[in-house]
């Protein structure tokens, strides 16, 4: 797998595509152009152009809330493009409009998408050599519905579907995804990707648990709303469990998010805010009956560290990486000065990376924030 970028910062959008697409002149040899891009632009008018100027490519992309690219790091009001080519990977996409509402028809253009690079749904095999990449749109709390559609047609708990939910720069306003030109702002674009290159594909948790158990008694999973904790109204008892008082929470929720022990692994879901009768709202949902463990930020460096060498290990020659970094992350890193070292660890292990701030991240069957989901690529 060889892996292109390019970035361009220029406000006047042709003059963006003219800039991007200069720097990545080889229109016939890419399979895939995947774009990051603010919603400062017309993303309708981005995703026609670049599949205009990339016909023969599957062309998807999805607006964020920041770009990450090496070089630059961590930065906005950008459009970050990667093109991929290699002669023994396949790929191909389809666009899922309005996911919540996602019926028969809809699943036969999943499977078709899937079957046309010679995956196959319902084999126990088809992992060893395959992957879906997915961004959602972030903003119609969809990421749970379509991990269940999709593991209700890829029959294969091993497959692994990693992405992220699209942002708008925390304007909280509209999201947008994007396949060949064609843009949704209530569903999801998958890329099926089949290949003979070695891949890595895994989350990175800087949090761990602080020994403290709770049960969620009342939600309502449709607004990822907490009603209760424990039977006591969330702030109540969540202020109480850090010690802490209730006038302190909304400063607390960034660095105390709670984790889910899903299947022996452990996921981040975020606290959103409080409501003015204590209730809490979530950044996924978490169901009623749910057991959640409250979460503190863990050793970081030795972490991060960790993941990066072992992706290294497993992918001694990268030559393609795609990250998905949480906007919560990216806050947070900004908050403790940590960016310099975070990129710095990114730089070391990888010739070239990009990728995106989001509102969530997909890994697997389960919608988890203030997560990284990385997808390596060897040579």
């Amino acid at each position: 797998m060889k892996q292109d970028i390019a970035v361009t910062y220029n406000p006047i959008l042709p003059n963006a595509v003219d800039e991007i697409c200069s720097k990545l002149p080889l229109a016939d040899s890419y399979i895939a152009i995947i774009f990051f891009a603010s919603v400062n632009y017309d993303f309708q008018d981005l995703s026609s152009k670049l599949k205009e100027r990339y016909p023969n490519s599957e062309v998807i992309g999805c607006s964020t809330s920041g770009e990450i690219l090496k070089g630059d790091g961590f930065v906005q009001h950008s459009i970050v493009v990667t093109a991929l080519s290699c002669s023994r990977t396949w790929v191909s996409g389809v666009l899922i409009n309005n996911v919540e509402k996602f019926n028969i028809f809809g699943v036969k253009t999943v499977e078709d998408a899937a079957r046309k690079i010679g995956i196959n749904p319902g084999s126990p095999d088809c992992h060893k050599d395959a992957f879906a990449l997915t961004f959602v749109n972030g903003l119609c709390n969809a990421e749970e519905t379509l991990t269940a559609l999709f593991y209700a047609i890829i029959k294969n708990e091993d497959f692994i579907l990693a992405g992220g939910s699209a942002g708008d720069d925390l304007q909280f306003k509209k999201t947008y995804v994007s396949y060949n030109g064609n843009v949704a702002t209530e569903g999801a674009v998958i890329l099926f990707v089949r290949t003979q290159c070695k891949f890595d594909i895994r989350k990175e948790n800087l949090f761990t648990p602080i020994g403290k158990l709770m049960k969620i008694t009342e939600a309502d999973i449709h607004t990822r709303k907490i009603i209760s904790i424990d039977g006591e109204v969330p702030l109540k008892r969540y202020a109480e469990l850090l010690g802490i008082g209730e006038n302190e929470v909304n400063n607390a929720q960034l660095v105390y998010p709670f984790g889910r022990r899903l299947y022996g692994d452990m996921y981040i879901s975020s606290i959103a805010g409080f409501n003015d009768d204590g209730t809490m709202n979530m950044y996924c949902k978490v169901a009623a009956g749910a057991f959640v463990e409250l979460l503190k930020e863990g050793e970081i460096s030795k972490i991060a560290e960790e993941t990066c060498k072992s992706i290294s290990e497993v992918i001694p020659k990268p030559g393609a990486v795609i990250l998905v970094n949480c906007i919560l992350r990216t806050i947070y890193f900004n908050q403790k000065s940590l960016v310099k070292e975070v990129l710095e660890r990114f730089d070391r292990y990888f010739p070239k990376y990009c990728g995106f701030s989001s509102y969530g991240e997909q890994f697997g069957r389960f919608n988890c924030n203030q997560t990284l989901v990385s997808i390596v690529i060897g040579e």
